[in-house]
């Protein structure tokens, strides 16, 4: 009795969380000899800091992200410090307005006339922003006050909530290490941060779409109905931050059934999901697309600038320079081209009735041009991922902060690839949302702020690959 008292004292009952110290990803010290001298044990200490780090990552997960967390803050408040909140930041000037609008009894209201150039103080009803954020951020300014500072605290709360949101979907669907090194990662990824002191739906998307993915992972493993409504719950939501995301929601609909179906499950059992997810989406999105119709006459799904867009970023396919970026002065030099060869508008054309005329006519510019279409589409890859070329159609120099952003986005791809090695199949979800959504962006316009919804999703393929690479060297 006594001798297995010594053993429970020596060996403690280990918690959910940490790695045996005989698993193959345990880290293994290197131990000195004794007879060495004092310098070269300093030498062996400092060898083994790494490998301490990633063992005490394995047994104290939670105590680490704990840590990242407190790091998150702080870079935030660093951020928000050197980069005060202004309208002239990002898409500031769009999604904080029409939230200024709301309070102030003006409705879902603001008129951009490089966007839309007959709009004015009788028709300046808009859809081109979602309304999740414009909701938000309308709270926001009522209970702050209008205070930027305010907004820019809730973006700051946000990207602090995608780091825990990124732990646990990366915990999911591998181990607890790389889940800790994805939050990290996120902690300190640089278009995150500069997200911060700006209104937009973006982050508030990447975090619906992270818990999104998350549970339905989950979802895949229990098969409880409970899962697949928060499932569809956060995916809804995320296509009302970035309508964009849609495709994501498609196709986590129709790839579960696929699934279900290869696993020969009974019917109630295959259709069930996928009803319960597209029951709450439409559901979530129906409302905006009635307001929609009611207030503008057409029932936009997503957002007014689709149309836009894609003339925009595809209207100079027929000449010989069109593998680039359009910036907005040359966009707007379109825009008034369009308007004046077209005789037939009235010149009080709506927000809905613009973009019809925009998709027309960018439809059939693409239909006249299908292989220089396609070969555009599949260049915005780089822009898409890199920001390749972006500064330079706004009029700015490509910067060492611009190629650093390029080099880190270019070894979370690399990273991703491996990460995937041997279970694509277990985490279809979350590459099959990081292709779905490049797709549908390097179909109409692309910039590396775009993917950003589901640049969590890439970071979690990332850190995986990272693990797998110290587990190899360990093996060695």
């Amino acid at each position: 009795m006594w001798s297995r008292l010594r053993q429970c004292r020596e060996y403690p009952r280990r918690t959910h969380f940490q790695v045996p110290p005989n698993h193959p990803e345990k880290i293994k010290l290197s131990v000195p000899n004794k007879k060495m001298n004092r310098n070269k044990q300093v030498q062996y200490a400092i060898r083994n800091v790494p490998a301490r780090i990633l063992n005490l990552m394995d047994d104290y997960p939670l105590r680490a992200v704990g840590i990242i967390f407190i790091l998150g803050i702080l870079v935030s408040a660093a951020v928000m410090l050197n980069h005060p909140p202004s309208l002239k930041s990002g898409e500031t000037d769009s999604w904080w307005m029409i939230s200024l609008n709301l309070i102030h009894g003006h409705g879902y209201s603001l008129c951009l006339k490089q966007y839309f150039p007959f709009c004015g103080l009788s028709n300046q009803v808009t859809a081109m922003r979602e309304p999740i954020p414009v909701f938000l951020f309308a709270l926001v300014a009522w209970i702050g006050k209008e205070s930027l500072w305010i907004a820019e605290t809730v973006e700051a709360i946000i990207y602090l909530a995608i780091i825990l949101s990124t732990y646990y979907l990366t915990r999911e669907w591998t181990n607890s290490r790389s889940a800790v090194m994805a939050s990290f990662v996120w902690a300190i990824y640089l278009p995150a941060l500069e997200l911060i002191p700006q209104v937009s739906g973006d982050l508030l998307a990447a975090l619906c779409t992270t818990i999104g993915i998350f549970f339905t992972l989950r979802a895949r493993k229990t098969q409880r109905t409970r899962d697949w409504l928060i499932t569809g719950i956060f995916l809804g939501f995320a296509v009302l931050s970035r309508s964009a995301t849609l495709v994501i929601a498609l196709l986590v609909i129709g790839g579960q059934m696929i699934e279900s179906w290869r696993q020969r499950l009974k019917r109630k059992e295959l259709i069930r999901p996928g009803l319960l997810m597209f029951g709450l989406i439409m559901l979530i999105m129906g409302l905006w697309v009635v307001r929609n119709y009611v207030s503008l006459g057409r029932p936009i799904i997503g957002s007014s600038l689709t149309g836009y867009n894609l003339y925009r970023h595809n209207y100079m396919i027929d000449k010989s320079h069109y593998f680039r970026y359009v910036g907005p002065e040359e966009g707007l030099q379109a825009i008034e081209n369009l308007i004046f060869s077209r005789r037939d508008m009235r010149g009080d054309e709506n927000e809905a009735q613009m973009d019809f005329i925009y998709r027309n006519e960018a439809l059939e510019i693409i239909k006249s041009h299908p292989t220089q279409y396609v070969l555009l589409s599949a260049y915005r890859f780089f822009p898409l991922w890199f920001d390749w070329k972006i500064g330079e159609s706004y009029g700015r120099q490509t910067n060492r902060y611009s190629y650093l952003v390029m080099m880190v986005q270019g070894m979370l791809l690399i990273l991703a690839f491996l990460g995937l090695k041997k279970k694509a199949s277990l985490v279809w979800p979350v590459w099959g949302s990081i292709l779905a959504i490049s797709l549908a962006y390097m179909a109409v316009d692309a910039r590396l702020l775009y993917v950003m919804p589901v640049m969590p999703l890439m970071i979690s393929l990332s850190a995986a690959g990272v693990n797998k690479l110290l587990t190899s060297n360990s093996a060695t």
